[in-house]
């Protein structure tokens, strides 16, 4: 069996579930979508769910490292975030904080913590969703 491409520049429902036909223009599934998610557990030693993700490493408290299966094209082509599972508000402190960049094409980094009465980030390991979306190389 040979291997071709398919061109096309729109997808369309038939609308036969719906009743009504939607299209949506093929940039926004190459350009828009999540190219990558990663769910792990709090000691960040495993991945519990994930896409487009080889493996995790455990950076040091609160922080790790999620590498790609598939490359994206650049370091700054892409944005990440982060959340965390920290349902504790307890002594003044605040919600959950995070922050999540890229390190390479190949790989981002997540902090998980959370924000106290100081005002200061306090990191912590907590149970983790990351993503990124953006141009795959």
């Amino acid at each position: 069996m040979a291997n071709g491409t398919i061109a096309f520049d729109t997808l369309q429902t038939s609308g036969q579930i719906t009743g009504t036909a939607k299209s949506l223009d093929t940039d926004f599934v190459v350009n828009g979508s999540a190219k990558t998610w990663c769910q792990a557990p709090a000691d960040n030693a495993s991945i519990t769910s994930s896409f487009n993700v080889a493996s995790l490493t455990d950076v040091g408290t609160g922080n790790n490292q999620v590498n790609l299966t598939n490359n994206m094209s650049t370091a700054t082509s892409y944005p990440s975030g982060c959340t965390n599972n920290n349902n504790g508000v307890d002594n003044g402190d605040s919600a959950p904080a995070n922050s999540s960049g890229a390190n390479s094409a190949s790989q981002y980094e997540n902090n998980m913590g959370y924000v106290n009465s100081s005002g200061n980030m306090v990191v912590s390991d907590y149970a983790n969703f990351s993503f990124s979306i953006g141009d795959l190389a």
